[in-house]
């Protein structure tokens, strides 16, 4: 949410700075109230993607 179209691109460039951005193509008035809502699918870019890591100090033989 934010106070204006002009407010909300300024926050969709920073959220484009870190992950991969879809979606806020078009801003929606708040019902009863003041500002616009903007709708956007994000998801973090494949190279920052997170790897899981296990380690088992009791069993070396099961690191991954």
């Amino acid at each position: 949410m934010a106070g204006s179209s002009e407010e909300a691109d300024a926050v969709q460039a920073a959220i484009v700075t870190v992950l991969e951005v879809g979606g806020g193509d078009r801003d929606y008035p708040m019902r009863n109230g003041f500002g616009v809502r903007c709708y956007l699918e994000v998801r973090l870019p494949q190279a920052r993607t997170v790897q899981a890591r296990a380690t088992r100090v009791d069993r070396p033989e099961l690191e991954s």
